[in-house]
């Protein structure tokens, strides 16, 4: 892995949204959104923090370790926040795949009370600018469970194209599922922007 000597912004604005890097003190609104609106339940299948973070000390921990993530190249995790109230509404992750194409994954989740309302979409898009302009990114990729309908219908949506479906890829609790692979690259992007 060839990793670059990167100016990058560490926040990003959208007409909704605040896009930044996680800062020492962003664990308590991590684990707060854990706690609230049934959202521990709701996203246990999809992300890490929903099984592992069971205090704020340790949503703390993880928020000053994707920080320092952030800082060696290792993934660029940002929070998202609703502009107009200040709340702490989810996250996105965009973990290098293969610095020298060089590809990217990229990952969201958000509060209960905040979907359906456009703001993934938002976060999604402000993302992949980031992405392209300033990783110089060729590739990005979304994997995504292929019972998770709102995740891979808003890859679509964004413009990323189906490469695959890994059938029966992986089980929990007996219950099998597989993973649908998304992609786009810079070039899908710059076409879908003009």
């Amino acid at each position: 892995m060839t990793k670059r000597l990167l100016d990058l912004p560490t926040k990003i604005k959208t007409k909704r949204l605040i896009l930044r890097r996680y800062k020492e003190g962003d664990g308590a609104a991590l684990f707060n959104l854990l706690e609230s609106h049934d959202n521990r339940n709701y996203l246990r299948d999809h992300i890490d923090e929903a099984t592992d973070i069971k205090t704020e000390e340790e949503a703390e921990i993880r928020i000053r370790q994707l920080a320092a993530d952030w800082i060696t190249q290792k993934k660029f995790i940002m929070g998202i926040w609703n502009k107009n109230t200040g709340l702490y509404i989810g996250q996105i992750w965009i973990s290098p795949n293969k610095w020298e194409v060089p590809s990217f994954e990229l990952g969201w989740f958000l509060d209960r009370t905040h979907q359906g309302q456009g703001f993934a979409g938002e976060a999604v898009n402000a993302a992949l600018q980031f992405l392209f302009d300033h990783l110089q990114a060729h590739k990005v990729i979304v994997l995504t469970r292929d019972d998770n309908v709102k995740s891979f219908k808003l890859a679509e949506r964004c413009g990323f194209v189906k490469e695959g479906h890994l059938r029966n890829h992986n089980i929990k609790d007996g219950q099998r599922f597989g993973l649908f692979y998304y992609s786009i690259l810079k070039s899908e992007y710059q076409d879908q922007k003009k």
